[in-house]
């Protein structure tokens, strides 16, 4: 399964050369209801929740993927404003990257009973409708197993994370020798190509005329 990895030209660059994401926490997520997926108006539930999802970011973080690089806001949420790029990679069709559900009304949290294994599935891949567009699968990295920089985490590339394409967004400046730079021997193999806004639709596509990137 072939997913995409949008970053800024300076951190996908950092990316390419190091051989690694940053892994994203749990706290530092754009979307305020991450992990909060449930029906909160109860106050002891909203406490037990908060607690937990507070608990979980001292655990593990994100690498958040998109099914499809085509997106126009895709590009300008997470890709500098199509000055960005996003990485490709090949992962395994497997429970490593889950795929995320959207729905449009938050559920009502259990009661009763103690939380099962289903219940904390439904809070760790529920999104509100709206992110649909990011067609979104993401894998839970245990931060003890991750590769610690400063306060950053990262995973590396690796057989089950494995580096396939490189889309360079309309806007980025990076030049193909920059981009062969930073990729280096691992190069070999790896598609590379820069994007543009489509011509008849409301899509990026790649852009073919190949004198365009220098």
């Amino acid at each position: 399964m072939r997913l995409y990895y949008f970053t800024t030209q300076q951190y996908g660059i950092m990316a390419l050369q190091n051989r690694r994401l940053k892994i994203a926490r749990i706290k530092d997520l754009n979307d305020p209801f991450e992990l909060l997926g449930w029906n909160l108006r109860g106050r002891e539930t909203r406490e037990r929740l908060k607690k937990w999802k507070s608990e979980r970011n001292d655990e593990f973080g994100i690498l958040c993927m998109s099914h499809k690089w085509s997106h126009p806001l895709l590009w300008a949420h997470y890709a500098e404003k199509h000055k960005g790029m996003a990485l490709g990679f090949d992962v395994p069709e497997s429970d490593v990257f889950l795929k995320i559900k959207y729905c449009r009304r938050r559920v009502a949290a259990p009661a009763g009973r103690n939380l099962v294994e289903r219940d904390l599935d439904g809070l760790l891949l529920t999104k509100f409708t709206a992110w649909k567009y990011e067609t979104e699968y993401r894998c839970f990295c245990s931060l003890k197993g991750s590769i610690r920089d400063g306060e950053h985490f990262f995973e590396p590339f690796s057989d089950t994370l494995k580096l396939k394409e490189v889309i360079v967004g309309d806007q980025a400046t990076i030049s193909r020798q920059g981009l062969a730079d930073a990729l280096g021997a691992f190069g070999d193999g790896i598609v590379s190509f820069k994007a543009r806004p489509a011509f008849g639709s409301f899509r990026v596509v790649r852009n073919r005329d190949s004198k365009l990137w220098k």
